[in-house]
């Protein structure tokens, strides 16, 4: 090429240039860095028109496909024209993709973002590795990079199924977009096992407990449910064949139908207070823990005494009887209190009630504390049984010599106060008005807590009763009531003026009161007749 040709061309490229300068309004961005140049306008301007949407869509088919199907963003905004979002010729690092992502409304294409999906950035689901579309795929690299198109609305296009394809691919049938855990939707009504009672509360894990051939992906499908057993041990090891339904419900395994189960078709029919006993209390709900029978679970041979489940409430006080002390004799399944035991057959035994006996409460006598057992209640005695088995001796002994028979020699059992005794038999037998007054009158406790006297009191008047006298009739230290006064009456005496005095009453002194003679006077601070010292001359009592 010559010197001349050069300068030609060089001439032709400066002018081309500055005509490119004048129609171009700026530099393109770099997607579309490769459509510079005068020759490459009419790729998107059309001839003395402005730009046209056929022309971006015929290089964006995957947008005019989504157009045409009414699917996406520029679905509902076909009527616009594509500059008046996407800008040009604002150089090469404008953004002709311009996205408010804090205001876009995401319900316009089609998939409204609920849940954790509001708060998740547009980028960690518009990625190149959630993209399905297979157009899109065939972008460039580039635009694959950019692009918001070419995902899928299932769950799976973005999310791991890791379930591993043993549920529906429908993900919200079971979860929701508020959180993973607990799958909210989800309801175990809609499968072959509908769960009921205590199912209901069950851990999903405790069931599901099982995995894939992976060894970690939980097994939720294709399980066995067939029976009871299926997830259930046998507690009963074999005992009963017939399903677990026919006894136990979902509600509890502890407490069985008894609608279903009847225990009257048993070799022992529950009665009385046994239909209200826990089935644990008889037969022990832990399986490896034996029963009162010395075996294992439900099966119980040995019940035909009480005493083969209960332990003898008495401590064998009625082992020496003739029925060997068999409960039923006193108790029946109703309760064990009260026992029946009556009166009848207590006069059966070696202690025959009579009279208040008969009317005593039974732990009156029979009290607790007694014997070392569940009852404590003494019911049995060794040896002879008398009053002093149950009652002290409140006479303190005085009695000892006298009570041959016991405490019967005085007393009955109709009343403690009903007396056999006589106080004829005794040194003091009681006339008069001594045998009207109460006997505490005579016989007094000395002191708290000894006890009431009854032997060796003093059969004297001064030890009962005080010397109205005072003195003036006492003999060596000693007055003798008796002289004058009987216990019929204190005010009636005895007394004979002529043989007891030394002033016979004769004459007119026979019909004299005696407070003529004997006036009253003040003796140791207290009024008293005077008997003694006394005048017995006329001039004593006359006046001169």
């Amino acid at each position: 090429m010559t010197a001349k040709t050069v300068l030609i061309l060089s001439i032709l490229d400066i002018l081309a240039g500055v005509s490119y300068g004048q129609i171009s309004p700026g530099e393109l961005t770099t997607a579309h860095a490769n459509l510079e140049g005068m020759s490459n306008c009419t790729q998107c301007h059309t001839i003395g028109k402005s730009l046209s949407n056929a022309r971006c869509l015929s290089c964006h088919k995957e947008i005019n496909v989504r157009i045409k199907q009414g699917e996406g963003y520029h679905a509902t905004v076909s009527l616009k024209m594509c500059q008046e979002c996407h800008h040009e010729h604002f150089g090469r690092n404008y953004q002709i993709m311009p996205l408010d992502t804090a205001t876009f409304n995401h319900s316009a294409v089609g998939f409204a973002l609920t849940g954790k999906h509001k708060s998740t950035s547009c980028r960690q689901c518009h990625n190149t590795n959630n993209i399905s579309a297979a157009d899109v795929k065939l972008l460039p690299a580039t635009q694959q990079k950019i692009t918001y198109l070419g995902l899928s609305t299932s769950c799976q296009s973005c999310h791991e199924d890791i379930h591993k394809g043993q549920l529906s691919s429908n993900c919200s049938s079971c979860h929701t977009t508020e959180r993973w855990k607990p799958a909210d939707n989800f309801s175990h009504d809609r499968t072959n096992f509908v769960l009921t009672g205590k199912h209901r509360t069950t851990g999903c894990y405790q069931c599901h407990n099982q995995t894939l051939a992976d060894g970690k992906t939980i097994k939720f499908t294709h399980m066995s449910f067939s029976s009871c057993v299926s997830c259930h041990a046998d507690p009963h090891k074999g005992e009963f064949k017939q399903p677990c339904s026919s006894c136990h419900t979902t509600e509890t395994f502890v407490i069985v139908a008894k609608a279903e189960f009847d225990h009257s078709k048993t070799l022992f029919p529950l009665r009385g207070k046994h239909a209200d006993l826990k089935c644990s209390q008889c037969h022990s709900d832990n399986p490896m823990k034996k029963n009162i029978s010395g075996e294992l679970g439900f099966h119980i041979t040995k019940f035909q005494a009480c005493s083969d489940c209960h332990a003898d409430a008495h401590a064998g006080q009625f082992a020496d009887r003739d029925d060997g002390g068999k409960c039923d004799a006193c108790h029946i399944d109703a309760g064990f209190k009260p026992a029946e035991f009556s009166i009848d057959d207590h006069q059966k035994t070696r202690y025959i009630l009579t009279g208040a006996h008969k009317a005593v409460a039974c732990n009156d006598c029979h009290q607790s504390g007694k014997v070392n057992a569940q009852s404590k209640l003494q019911f049995r005695w060794k040896g002879e049984i008398d009053c002093t088995t149950c009652h002290s001796n409140i006479h303190g002994g005085q009695f000892v010599n006298e009570m041959a028979r016991g405490c019967v020699t005085c007393h009955t059992t109709v009343s403690w106060q009903s007396l056999l005794f006589s106080h004829e038999k005794t040194r003091f037998p009681l006339r008069g008005k001594h045998a009207e007054i109460a006997c505490s009158k005579c016989h007094t406790q000395p002191a708290e807590p000894l006890p009431v006297q009854y032997v060796g009191l003093d059969m004297k008047c001064s030890s009962c009763h005080a010397d109205e006298h005072k003195g003036q009739f006492m003999i060596e230290g000693f007055t003798d009531c008796g002289r004058c006064h009987t216990a019929e009456n204190w005010t009636r005496t005895n007394f004979d003026h002529d043989t007891q005095s030394s002033f016979p009453l004769t004459g007119k002194h026979i019909g004299v009161a005696c407070e003529k003679c004997h006036p009253t006077v003040l003796i140791d601070g207290k009024r008293t007749a005077r008997y003694r010292p006394i005048g017995t001359k006329c001039i004593d009592c006359h006046s001169a």
